[in-house]
């Protein structure tokens, strides 16, 4: 079979492909409940939490230790994310209706979402590569999967 040669060197690859696309899951995840006006830091925290429930107790301490070390750095991404979804619903609202402004709002809520997956997903990768390779394959084991159309 053309996807696996005698090593399993494209099996490895294919698990680290999961495990990028699940990461990016979990931002997409993320996101859509940072675009909630309440409560956006306790809805991440509640999906850390979940990560974490699926990890042993030594390796889900080192994996919040290190995402408490890192969070002021996205957790001001995310309040310019917040900040910048706030102002698209300004522009939304207005009394009269400014393509110009709410596309410009727009782009400002792109830059601020990509700037704030950057920060995070490096949070988080810092964090994933603390845990042991069964913390690793828990995480992996944990996430939903599809499977590929053939």
């Amino acid at each position: 079979m053309i996807f696996f040669d005698a090593n399993g060197r494209a099996r490895r690859w294919l698990v680290v492909g999961s495990l990028l696309l699940n990461l990016f899951l979990v931002a997409v995840v993320g996101g859509q409940y940072l675009r909630h006006r309440q409560g956006n830091a306790p809805v991440l925290m509640r999906v850390l939490q979940h990560m974490t429930s699926r990890l042993d107790a030594r390796d889900a301490e080192a994996f919040r230790t290190v995402l408490r070390q890192e969070a002021p750095r996205y957790a001001q991404a995310q309040e310019n994310l917040a900040r910048a979804r706030a102002e698209i619903d300004r522009q939304l609202l207005a009394p009269h209706f400014d393509p110009e402004a709410t596309r410009a709002a727009m782009q400002q809520w792109r830059a601020a979402w990509n700037v704030f997956v950057g920060t995070f997903s490096d949070a988080l990768v810092e964090a994933l590569g603390r845990l042991s390779p069964q913390g690793r394959r828990a995480l992996v084991d944990a996430a939903p999967h599809q499977k590929p159309d053939l």
